[in-house]
């Protein structure tokens, strides 16, 4: 990976990151909700989740990073399970994207660190 592939990795991922924890807390708090609010909430929840899978595509586009494409496929998978109102199972496929943002940070910051860069 040369330095510009992982310095926009790294970037993209942190970024990518925060996102998926932020909609990871959001649909374990759906639960609490009272019935009539819940299908509101998965509609939303749908609309962010998209919004996260495309920049997760992009992410994949503009650096090549396989795990980027893996975690696309999950937050399909969670926007599915959204819909189905399946919350849960829906933050457990996006723990599964933020495992994969993860190891890309992870490789980026190992990369950046060998060339003293951080």
């Amino acid at each position: 990976m040369d330095l510009k592939v992982a310095l926009t990795s790294y970037t993209a991922a942190e970024h990518l990151k925060n996102s998926l924890i932020t909609v990871s807390q959001l649909l374990a708090s759906v639960s609490s909700y009272p019935e009539s609010e819940r299908p509101g909430a998965a509609r939303m929840l749908t609309h962010l989740l998209g919004a996260v899978r495309g920049d997760a595509q992009r992410a994949h586009q503009v650096t090549g990073e396989v795990p980027f494409q893996r975690a696309t496929e999950n937050l399909s998978e969670a926007i599915s399970l959204t819909e189905s109102r399946e919350f849960e199972q829906a933050a457990e496929r996006v723990g599964r994207a933020i495992s994969q943002t993860t190891t890309v940070a992870q490789g980026a910051w190992g990369q950046l660190t060998s060339h003293g860069l951080v």
